[in-house]
C-alpha cells in the first residue's frame, strides 16, 4: 500500500525488499523500529515528567523532534525547560528537540543508512540475475505484442464486414 507523507515513504523503503531474503536486513529493520519506538517512548516520558501535552513529530530536515501546542500560561515560568534546545515557535505550537532525541536521531540514521545499502546490494543482485535472461523477456514481449495486434485485427473483422476483402 503506498502512502503519502515522509516518514511513511522512508518506511516504505525500508520494506522495499520483502523479509527473509536478508537475515541481516531484517535484523537491521528490527533495529530501526526499535529505534523509533523508543523515540516515541521517550517523548512519552518526557510528556509525564514535565505534564505537558508534548507528541512526536517528524520532517526529513529535522528527523524526530518534540512538537507542543499550547499558549505560554502552561509553562512553567513561561518557558520550556532548560533540557530542550532549536525551540521554534509559531502561533501557539511549539517544536523543540533534546540532547537525547539528536542522539537516537542519528542512530537512526545509521540504522537507515544500513538499510538502504543492504536493500540496494540485493536490488543489485537481482537485476544481475534478470540480465542474464533479458534476451527472453525481450523475444515474450514481441510475441505478446504481435498476439495483442492478431487479435485485434481479428476483433476488427469480426465488428465490421472486413472479411468479405479476405477472399
Amino acid at each position: 500500500i503506498y502512502t503519502k507523507g515522509c516518514l511513511s515513504m522512508r518506511t516504505q523503503k525500508c520494506y522495499a525488499v520483502k523479509p527473509n531474503v536478508s537475515e541481516f536486513l531484517d535484523i537491521a529493520r528490527r533495529t530501526y523500529t526499535e529505534i523509533v519506538d523508543d523515540i516515541a517512548g521517550m517523548i512519552m516520558q518526557l510528556a509525564e515528567k514535565y505534564s505537558l501535552p508534548m507528541k512526536t513529530s517528524f520532517s526529513s530536515a529535522r528527523g524526530f523532534f518534540i512538537q507542543m501546542n499550547a499558549d505560554c500560561s502552561i509553562l512553567p515560568n513561561g518557558q520550556l525547560p532548560s533540557e530542550f534546545t532549536k525551540i521554534t515557535k509559531m502561533k501557539n505550537t511549539y517544536s523543540f528537540t533534546s540532547p537525547d532525541l539528536i542522539k537516537m536521531n542519528e542512530r537512526c540514521q545509521e540504522s537507515l543508512r544500513e538499510i538502504y545499502h543492504m536493500t540496494y546490494l540485493i536490488v543489485c543482485k537481482l537485476l544481475n540475475e534478470i540480465y542474464e535472461h533479458i534476451h527472453c523477456l525481450y523475444k515474450l514481449s514481441d510475441i505478446v505484442s504481435m498476439l495483442d495486434m492478431l487479435l485485434s485485427f481479428a476483433h476488427a473483422c469480426t465488428l465490421s464486414d472486413y472479411g468479405k476483402f479476405l477472399l
